[in-house]
């Protein structure tokens, strides 16, 4: 048995400041705790916009610290919605999100390991 504090593993994670870019960022506020089946766990510590992204199957989200607005686009346009430390978001599979954080936000999150799709914040 393994266990995981996730104040402890986040306390050496530095922000990304990712901004509007989101060709190459840096990976000092990215861990990955343990693979999962076919999914990872891990950490992510951020402050900007994130590109948008898309997942094969859900994705779990878990605010560990601060806050962040969730985007979801779908055939009916965009919904968003401010989740704070110690929300859980569940992002359903094959849609589009992204994230916004003007402060840092730092997110537990288990994703797939193959399959995803990003595009620019921008788009």
């Amino acid at each position: 048995m393994t266990i995981f504090n996730l104040a402890e593993e986040a306390a050496d994670l530095s922000v990304i400041d990712i901004g509007k870019k989101t060709e190459s960022v840096s990976t000092s506020g990215l861990k990955i705790l343990f693979p999962f089946g076919t999914h990872d766990v891990g950490l992510l510590r951020f402050k900007g916009s994130t590109p948008w992204e898309e997942h094969p199957t859900d994705e779990f989200l878990l605010v560990v610290e601060g806050k962040t607005t969730l985007t979801l686009r779908g055939k009916n346009g965009e919904t968003s919605s401010i989740a704070k430390k110690g929300d859980v978001l569940v992002v359903p599979g094959k849609i589009w999100h992204r994230q916004d954080a003007p402060d840092s936000v730092t997110l537990m999150f288990i994703t797939n390991h193959d399959g995803n799709r990003h595009k620019a914040a921008s788009e």
